[in-house]
This record gives C-alpha cells, sequence and structure tokens, in this order.
C-alpha cells in the first residue's frame, strides 16, 4: 500500500499550535495552584479531579449556577488522540492519550471500522487540515489557537466560541425539543442541564463528515456524545466525554482534559484574534490533491479554483 503523505499544513499547524500553546501554558501554569497540577498526563489528572470535585464550591451566577464565563486554554492537540510516542510524528513530543476508558487509551473500534480508519488515513485529506469546521466531538480538544474557548454563559442557553473559523457551538438549557432524526450537523444538536455543580450536555443529530484526529478516526451519524463539566478549582475545569456509537464502535468510551482558565496577567489570551492558518488552505489543497489524495467522502464544494 502506498505510504500516507499527511498534510505539510496539518503538521504545521500542529507544530506552530504546540509551541504556542506549551508557552502559554506555561505562562498560565506559573504561579497557579491547582489541585490537580498534572495537567498534561490527561489520565492521571482525570483521576485525581473525579477525587477531588466535590469538594470544590465556585463561584456561582446570579442565577445560582457555577460560572464558566471567561476564555479556557486547551492542553493538548488533535493529531492522534490515542498516545503519541516520540517520533511517530516528527518531531512532537510525547503525549499521554485522551481516551480514560477503555482502561488501554485506545479507541474500541469493531474490526471493520479499525480497517476503515486506517484506509481513511492512505486515502482521504483531513478534514480539518483544509480548513473545514473543527465539530463536536473534536470541539473539547482541538481549538488550533493557544487563547482556546470563550464560554458565553446565560440561564438558557450557553455559546462555546473559537478562533478557529470563528466557529461556535449553541447549548439550549430551556428543555427545548430536539430537531427531527433526519437533520445531522457539524455541532449536532446540543441540550444541556446542571447536575449539582456539573454541566452536562448531550447532543445528538451529528453528521458523519469530520474526523476526530488527523489519522482518520472516525464515526456514525447515529453518534451521540455526552459531556460533563465540573470545576476542580477557580482556575481549572475537569472535562469528559463520552462517545456512543454502537454502529463504529464495540462499546462506549470516555476521553477526558482539562481547561485552564486563562489569567488576566497574559492580555492576548483574553483577545479574540482573527485565525489565520485559513490562508494557506488552499495552497495546501492543490499541493495534496496533486500527490494523489482526496478529500474525505461528502465533502463537495473544497475543489481548488
Amino acid at each position: 500500500m502506498r505510504r500516507r503523505f499527511l498534510s505539510t499544513l496539518a503538521l504545521a499547524v500542529c507544530a506552530g499550535f504546540l509551541g504556542t500553546t506549551e508557552a502559554a501554558a506555561q505562562g498560565q501554569d506559573a504561579g497557579v495552584e491547582r489541585t490537580c497540577d498534572m495537567v498534561r498526563n490527561f489520565p492521571e489528572f482525570h483521576k485525581c479531579a473525579k477525587e477531588n470535585m466535590g469538594s470544590f464550591q465556585p463561584k456561582l451566577t446570579p442565577y445560582g449556577k457555577p460560572d464558566m464565563n471567561g476564555i479556557w486554554q486547551p492542553t493538548r492537540i488533535a493529531q492522534d488522540i490515542e498516545e503519541i510516542t516520540p517520533g511517530k510524528y516528527g518531531r512532537f513530543p510525547h503525549m499521554h492519550t485522551l481516551i480514560v476508558d477503555p482502561p488501554d487509551g485506545k479507541i474500541p473500534y469493531k474490526p471493520w471500522a479499525m480497517r476503515k480508519r486506517f484506509a481513511n488515513e492512505q486515502i482521504y485529506l483531513s478534514p480539518t487540515a483544509v480548513c473545514l469546521p473543527v465539530a463536536q466531538p473534536r470541539w473539547s480538544y482541538s481549538p488550533v489557537s493557544p487563547t482556546g474557548h470563550r464560554i458565553i454563559q446565560q440561564e438558557d442557553l450557553i455559546v462555546f466560541s473559537m478562533e478557529r473559523l470563528h466557529t461556535y457551538r449553541t447549548i439550549h438549557m430551556d428543555g427545548r425539543p430536539r430537531l427531527p432524526g433526519g437533520v445531522h450537523l457539524w455541532q449536532g444538536d446540543s441540550r444541556g442541564h446542571w447536575e449539582g455543580n456539573t454541566l452536562v450536555i448531550r447532543t445528538t443529530n451529528l453528521n458523519d463528515l469530520m474526523w476526530m484526529d488527523h489519522i482518520g478516526t472516525f464515526m456514525s451519524p447515529e453518534v451521540t456524545t455526552e459531556e460533563r463539566m465540573t470545576f476542580v478549582d477557580e482556575n481549572t475545569i475537569h472535562y469528559e466525554q463520552t462517545v456512543t456509537d454502537p454502529n463504529t464502535f464495540t462499546q462506549p468510551w470516555t476521553l477526558s482534559v482539562p481547561f485552564l482558565r486563562a489569567m488576566p496577567s497574559d492580555p492576548v489570551a483574553l483577545m479574540d484574534l482573527e485565525d489565520t492558518t485559513v490562508e494557506n488552505c488552499e495552497p495546501e489543497l492543490i499541493h495534496m490533491m496533486n500527490m494523489g489524495q482526496v478529500p474525505f467522502p461528502g465533502f463537495y464544494g473544497i475543489a481548488p479554483r
């Protein structure tokens, strides 16, 4: 089988993001005390957060719910959400798996789906490498910017935004009916509620056009997700997401990642900036298609001019 030529834009963006994220994170961590400070060892952070989150009482909004307003920085990139060993992707350092269940840190694909995942990587362009939307369930760990996510919280609506293509998610908190089953969207149809101090978001109506990383990790349009966000301390949110898709996986599986609050001492981290990485998408698309790769099935509007 011919060699997979990984997108140079994907690697460049990830490598650049890795550097800026590490620098930003070091700045954010300087002088910040955290209940669970192992914020890049995701399985260990998950364990620590689960043991300690119940003892912290967060600041509340006027309507009595934990106040998550603000900008929250990422601690991981989405090249590969399983463990990244040194040398696996060029100069990428070791990175722990995001997956906390199953305990082996691997996505529990059915055999046919694992073969398709490998074929995806060999044949197709990674959707986000050619500047298609960062969709749910990839949203939480793939902001492609050191400034991360902005959370805008109201009593009946929560909005998550990021610089990447200025995309956003809306989480309805008012109990409205869900969309018809035949409607499938990049961000799906999300409904939220509170369980004590934990924000719980259940999402349906997702499409099957996105990858969860750059190596072909896919799912079917019947996938559903449940996200849970809980303060561990004033400046750290524990985020976990359970993915359920019996068509594709042998069992539901869960990933976990910390969100770190952007500090006022870093004014750039508090700004909404323009995402300039999209400016190189068309030349990159031409280059990769000339090398024999094609858009992932379902994309019809990204052929170069």
